[in-house]
């Protein structure tokens, strides 16, 4: 009898897992595929540029838009994210995202795609708005580090797709029905989440607090010195690295390279290496944070100089598998280090600043960086973003003293 009952105990344990991991697999799918329409548009840039006659270098800015509404949107739906329920509007962007994107590909003119980009942005922030603070609310506390690690891991693979899939569908079929495919695969996943996430009673524990004040905890939280340092970690990690992500598709395309949308895709597939964001959560838990972030800042410096002063494919990618495993080995790790420092309800509203600082940091790069690119090349735009990854090792560095001065002084007067 004994037997049979820890038996039926190890099978509802088994079910209990394996239905966790559904659930987890379903929000890091829709995450994927949200981050991905926010990148997508970075490999085809020649393509838009012929497609509404105007100038290549003209044409990021349908990167810089999507990807400011899209950091912007934060800032409203972290509070939001910590009242109602989560996966709902994780479906309600999905929906909206799809609408914007087939409406996009229809667009006759380069004024109305960037309105339409702009929303596109908006409407894919709900997603990951909604998805990390429920994988982070129901992953249980021995296993936080590697589901949060897993949903930051999705983010950084959107990006990866999002680059590779765009270019080399567009290569086949043109930008226009690449756009009509993801929206369709956008409808789908909404269908998905909606059967299998959504539940049909509200389990989930809902804030009764005023929306209001949670805007007003969230700008709180915001000027706290211990959590403002860390966003600007983020901001200024993501303006080094998006920048030289950017404009590594202009790179390509001049001279010595001459790549097309579809090359400058499969070499975007370096990135692949952001998969070490779930393990680089976990090992963290085990070693210390401050021993990831500290080296993968110093690797991200080290990765820059590579893809910046060498005219070497073969550098280059290696410069990108480098840049992609040091940035996602210390972005979930950043994440975790302000999951400890903010109340459990407030991690929807931490959650949303941090990726509002981070790709507001990218968003700013790809339009600050542009006179950078006309005066003086590539290789201004590697010292702008060397001096960014600086910036970022002297703010984290500052902050964990200001942190040990701190415990010095609670000591002495203890």
């Amino acid at each position: 009898m004994r037997a049979l009952s820890q038996s039926l105990q190890e099978r509802v344990a088994e079910s209990g897992t394996a239905a966790e991991l559904l659930k987890i697999l379903i929000a890091c799918t829709i995450n994927l595929l949200a981050v991905s329409t926010v990148f997508m548009t970075q490999s085809i840039f020649s393509e838009l540029a012929t497609s509404f006659s105007i100038d290549v270098t003209q044409a990021r800015f349908s990167f810089s838009i999507i990807s400011l509404s899209y950091a912007a949107a934060f800032f409203f739906l972290g509070p939001a994210a910590d009242k109602f329920n989560l996966p709902k509007i994780a479906v309600t962007g999905l929906v909206l995202l799809a609408m914007t994107v087939i409406g996009a590909s229809y667009t006759p003119n380069f004024g109305l795609f960037i309105l339409a980009m702009a929303l596109m942005g908006i409407c894919a922030a709900l997603i990951p708005a909604s998805m990390f603070p429920h994988v982070a609310r129901i992953s249980p506390r021995n296993k936080i580090g590697v589901y949060v690690g897993l949903i930051v891991a999705s983010g950084t693979l959107g990006v990866i797709f999002g680059r590779v899939f765009m270019g080399i569908l567009t290569e086949a079929v043109g930008w226009q029905i690449s756009f009509r495919i993801v929206s369709a695969v956008l409808l789908f996943l909404s269908a998905v989440t909606q059967l299998l996430l959504v539940e049909k009673k509200n389990t989930q524990t809902g804030n009764n607090t005023r929306l209001s004040e949670l805007y007003k905890n969230a700008m709180r939280l915001m000027l706290k010195s211990e959590i403002l340092s860390l966003l600007l970690v983020g901001f200024t990690l993501y303006f080094g690295f998006l920048g030289m992500v950017t404009f590594l598709t202009y790179r390509l395309l001049a001279p010595p390279f001459h790549f097309s949308s579809g090359e400058i895709g499969w070499i975007s597939f370096a990135g692949i290496t952001a998969v070490i964001a779930p393990f680089a959560g976990s090992i963290s838990q085990k070693t210390g944070v401050l021993k990831i972030i500290f080296p993968s800042l110093v690797v991200s410096l080290l990765s820059f100089q590579l893809m910046g002063w060498f005219q070497s494919i073969f550098l280059t990618v290696v410069g990108l598998l480098l840049l992609f495993l040091s940035v996602y080995s210390c972005q979930p790790t950043v994440f975790l280090l302000i999951g400890q420092r903010v109340p459990r309800e407030s991690i929807g509203s931490a959650s949303s600043l941090y990726i509002l600082f981070c790709i507001g940091g990218g968003s700013l790069s790809s339009i600050l960086l542009g006179p950078v690119w006309l005066s003086y090349g590539w290789h201004g735009i590697t010292v702008s973003c060397s001096l960014s990854l600086l910036i970022s090792l002297c703010i984290m560095a500052g902050s964990v003293l200001m942190k040990n001065e701190s415990r010095k002084i609670s000591v002495q007067q203890a």
